[in-house]
């Protein structure tokens, strides 16, 4: 009997969740000076439909930046069964000058009509930037340089004859 007095009560709150759901990975890693791509997915599980009306992107730090072209994709009504993903919502940019560690991010969608948000919270682990890799015309300019010096310090040589004795 007490059992089901608990789940009668239980079931107001249940019946007044929100059935949008928003999935993102708990952690998105990125090499200072490169990007990732965040995969994600919104899913309207049930009634009333779910009005994308906006979308915010916070990050922990002024030098992870983000670009948030893939989620301008999505639909801007997620009826009941409705689900827009999995696909790259967004990329993250990490400057060459972040210091490697553990920032926050989070990614919040508004229905303004019905006053309701869904969020949702990440941890962004930044790993140190790689060696430079000297791209192929950098190495051929360098290389042109080189064969130019050499050039010219052999035909110096063969145009300083030494002088004649006397």
């Amino acid at each position: 009997m007490t059992a089901v007095l608990a789940l009668l009560a239980a079931m107001p709150a249940a019946a007044k969740a929100d059935p949008v759901t928003l999935t993102l990975p708990a952690v998105v890693t990125v090499q200072a000076g490169s990007s990732v791509t965040v995969i994600g997915t919104i899913a309207n599980g049930g009634a009333p439909s779910f009005n994308i009306s906006s979308w915010t992107i916070t990050l922990g730090n002024a030098l992870l930046t983000f670009d948030d072209t893939g989620f301008q994709g999505s639909p801007l009504v997620l009826n009941a069964g409705d689900s827009f993903g999995p696909t790259g919502f967004f990329d993250i940019f990490a400057n060459i000058a972040l210091a490697p560690g553990s920032y926050t991010g989070s990614f919040s969608v508004l229905d303004s009509d019905r006053q309701l948000s869904v969020t949702k919270d990440f941890r962004i682990d930044v790993t140190p930037a790689g060696p430079a890799i000297p791209e192929p015309a950098s190495m051929l300019l360098l290389a042109s340089g080189l064969a130019g010096a050499a050039l010219k310090r052999r035909s110096r040589g063969r145009h300083n004859p030494t002088p004649p004795s006397s």
